[in-house]
């Protein structure tokens, strides 16, 4: 076993790993909203009737999630991306030649399944092999590419959609979703280091680094006590459910501009101001974190979305609805690093894999039906203002929750 473990490789992975949550989650999440409109309208349906596909989608996903860690086990990580990425870029193809909803359903569920395999638990496995020392920072990094995808492929779709068609746009979407996964494919490396006789990055300043702030260490006694039907877990999960549904909202902000007498173009801005808003609020929530604690860091991200969602409610100019939009994008902070944190500090880490593959469930779970949700209350009030009460709502309830769970000592 090598005792030195610098080197540029631990880095190329990283990039690899940021790479494919650009494609997993970056192209088949946050830039979906930019169809609903042209699709819904060219399919002749409503917008909630063609938003249940990406309900399918991400109930695929959550449920697949649930599998993920016992398919690691047994098949080569790598192989597994593979079968993830051409499914995916595949059943995204086929949207560009569907012109029957029914068809999305099913080309919906296929792509989350493709999602869920190459998606966050391969990428936060990876990183947590391979990454002792800096840990937290590489996991960020990683999750904030999906925001990068979003803010930068987002009016680009747009513009493609009005340009060639939202036909042809699903082509282009599904060669750049894999392109990006191929670098992580491709790059030669093993699931953990230490199968190539090299030690995770940091580890051997464990002695004097000690442990990241953000990791508890249980007894051997009270990791055996966890199971997932525990209430302290059970709380936890309604809190990914809660915190994920709030996001369905941001696919919709192209959708919003339009009803309010903006441009889809204005549309496709907001978007991508979210997505800046979710790339920057992950990396101050590492900061957060380490300062004050993951706990008080997620109020303090639920405290700026709800900030957004009263500026979206109150005020209806374009400068005022950018700033709202990227304020929104403090939720995705929540979502993906802050559960991810919260897990390992609630339930360990020997737990991790277990209660994570879980609560992935349980976020995709939230995130599926909000999606359709928000679309069916939009055409039955031809408002959004319900749904940002709604969203306010859903706000608070996650507060409490987590207070309740932070509160709860035994796992």
């Amino acid at each position: 076993m090598e005792k030195r473990n610098s080197g540029i490789k631990y880095w190329i992975i990283l990039i690899c790993c940021c790479l494919m949550t650009a494609s997993s989650i970056g192209i088949v999440v946050n830039t979906i909203g930019v169809f609903y409109t042209p699709v819904s309208t060219a399919l002749g349906v409503s917008q909630g009737t063609f938003t249940l596909h990406a309900t399918f989608c991400l109930l695929a996903t959550a449920l697949t999630a649930l599998f993920v860690p016992g398919i690691m086990k047994k098949t080569p990580l790598k192989l597994m991306v593979l079968i993830g990425a051409v499914l995916t870029t595949a059943s995204t193809f086929a949207m560009g030649l569907a012109h029957n909803i029914m068809l999305f359903y099913i080309l919906g569920i296929i792509r989350g399944i493709g999602s869920a395999l190459y998606g966050v638990m391969p990428v936060t496995t990876i990183i947590n092999n391979w990454f002792y020392k800096q840990n937290g920072f590489a996991t960020s990094l990683a999750l904030c590419f999906s925001g990068v995808a979003g803010a930068v492929l987002s009016p680009v779709f747009t513009n493609l959609i009005e340009s060639i068609g939202w036909e042809f746009t699903y082509f282009v979407v599904a060669i750049i979703s894999i392109v990006l996964a191929l670098p992580f494919i491709l790059f030669p490396f093993k699931t953990k280091p230490e199968e190539e006789g090299r030690l995770p990055y940091g580890k051997e300043y464990e002695s004097e680094a000690g442990l990241p702030i953000s990791e508890i260490k249980f007894t051997e006694e009270e990791e055996k006590k966890f199971n997932i039907m525990q209430p302290k877990f059970m709380i936890f999960f309604l809190v990914a459910i809660f915190i994920n549904a709030v996001p369905g909202m941001s696919s919709h902000l192209p959708t919003y501009a339009l009803s309010i007498g903006f441009t889809s173009t204005l549309g496709s801005l907001m978007l991508s101001a979210t997505m800046i808003g979710n790339i920057c609020s992950k990396f101050l929530i590492g900061i957060l974190s380490d300062m004050i604690g993951i706990v008080k860091s997620v109020f303090t991200m639920i405290a700026i979305n709800m900030i957004a969602l009263i500026l979206f409610m109150l005020f209806k100019t374009e400068y005022t609805l950018l700033i709202a939009a990227f304020l929104f994008g403090a939720i995705y902070s929540v979502c993906a690093v802050g559960l991810a944190i919260m897990t390992r500090v609630f339930f360990g880490t020997e737990n991790y894999s277990v209660a994570y593959s879980n609560i992935t469930f349980a976020s995709n779970f939230g995130g599926a039906f909000a999606v359709t949700i928000i679309g069916y209350i939009y055409d039955f009030t031809a408002s959004y203002s319900l749904i940002f009460v709604i969203c306010l709502v859903i706000t608070l309830l996650t507060i409490v929750c987590l207070n309740i769970v932070q509160n709860m000592k035994t796992l």
